[in-house]
């Protein structure tokens, strides 16, 4: 997968200690194929890394095609010299259109995500020059900067270390690995839950946003917290059913948009012709979700994403869904309006066009929950690249620190929103 690509020993342009400079994604979400390492010896010496991004398996039923965008590796033995990396198949991807005003994430340490400024998007190529530091020849490269299967396994360690949350495996995936569900409430870690409304918050159906997990790491953190006034009213107000991470098969394998299999998670939720879904044989992480919903109830559903395309963080409601009536309306603008209110780093300008009424696709997580339930169910998308209008910092776009913030306002949404919540949906049928 990947794999590591290196220059014949008998180049010593690009050397450091006299070791050929390696490119490789064999590694937790990583994803690239390095197809040359070509030294230039001229007035301006640059080597040249020529990349292309690996396909996901063909999504079959519902999008029919295949998908790439996500990008995730290593560069060792950097040279002193300046290199241009180069993406030759950025053209093909997914979403082509979203190279523009995009620039590639880097990291030192793993930890802390800077911007190539100078990453520009020509000819279906994406490229960008990198100079390694004095002293420096190791850096990551990503879409954005990912969130591991290790960092989830320790966000639900922290989790249920606390007094207000226990672990549910609602299945397996395909990979054998599990579907974790986190049930935080006042009383949760004793096991118990009170008759309150129940709230679920999904993200990573798409496993390339990352963006969506550490947006609900910073939910969950501030949800657990013993001194937070706002965090333990809502303990006491509702129960939450988090998945932090609905695609951990396609988060490990570097895919951006589907699992093991190649289904789209986010178009599994109902059937799409003769597409039946969700199955346990194509999509057994919906198909196990979905078992939990049905089971337990849902009275307000949030959809975590990232766009590619979009600058700016947005909610998008499911207008078009057969049974969206102004109760509905009324609860998604409080809740769009108090995010607004509570982050500047949201707003309220950019994001979809609205499905005209009866037209919503069935088969969307949201339109899905809207349309069972007939319950408040949105989706939150933050962008790939910055928040273009807002409050823009070009040095970092939009990175993990500012998901995680505006993860932690999510509280003030769902604070103004669940009087709604109780007032016109707790005690009634699905619909």
């Amino acid at each position: 997968r990947g794999g590591a690509c290196q220059l014949t020993r008998s180049t010593m342009a690009v050397r450091r200690m006299d070791l050929p400079l390696s490119v490789s994604s064999n590694f937790d979400s990583g994803n690239i194929i390095c197809d040359a390492i070509i030294p230039n010896e001229g007035a301006e010496p640059a080597t040249i890394v020529n990349l292309r991004i690996k396909p996901e398996p063909f999504t079959e039923g519902t999008d029919n095609k295949t998908h790439s965008q996500w990008f995730h590796f290593r560069v060792s033995n950097g040279p002193p010299s300046r290199c241009i990396f180069r993406i030759t198949n950025a053209g093909t991807t997914s979403y082509p259109d979203a190279w523009k005003n995009y620039h590639t994430c880097a990291s030192f340490d793993r930890k802390t995500w800077f911007r190539c400024q100078d990453t520009t998007y020509e000819a279906g190529v994406l490229s960008w020059p990198f100079l390694f530091p004095e002293g420096t020849s190791t850096c990551w490269f990503a879409y954005f900067a990912p969130y591991t299967y290790e960092q989830h396994q320790s966000l639900i360690g922290r989790c249920v270390a606390t007094s207000y949350a226990r672990l549910a495996s609602l299945g397996d995936t395909l990979d054998g690995r599990p579907i974790d569900m986190l049930i935080v409430s006042q009383e949760a870690s004793t096991g118990g839950t009170v008759w309150r409304p129940n709230i679920w918050i999904t993200a990573r159906q798409h496993p390339g946003e990352s963006m969506a997990e550490w947006c609900v790491e910073g939910f969950l953190e501030r949800l657990l917290s013993p001194d937070d006034a706002l965090a333990k009213k809502l303990r006491t107000s509702a129960n939450f059913f988090v998945i932090p991470n609905a695609n951990p098969d396609g988060s490990i394998r570097g895919h951006l948009r589907t699992n093991a299999k190649g289904a789209n998670l986010n178009r599994e939720w109902a059937a799409t012709g003769d597409h039946q879904a969700p199955t346990e044989a194509n999509s057994p992480e919906i198909f196990f979700i979905l078992k939990a919903l049905d089971k337990i109830g849902c009275d307000g559903f949030l959809d975590v994403h990232g766009d590619e395309e979009i600058e700016g963080n947005f909610l998008a409601g499911e207008q078009g869904c057969p049974n969206w009536n102004d109760t509905l309306q009324g609860l998604f603008d409080t809740f769009r309006n108090a995010l607004f209110r509570a982050n500047p780093d949201f707003q309220l300008q950019k994001g979809y066009d609205q499905d005209a009424p009866g037209t919503a696709n069935l088969a969307i997580c949201s339109a899905q929950i809207t349309h069972r339930f007939g319950c408040f169910a949105a989706t939150l998308e933050q962008p790939f690249k910055d928040t273009a209008d807002e409050y823009p910092q070009p040095i970092s776009g939009w990175n993990p620190e500012r998901s995680r913030r505006l993860g932690a306002t999510l509280l003030d949404a769902w604070a103004d929103v669940l009087p709604g919540i109780r007032l016109n949906h707790m005690g009634k049928p699905a619909a």
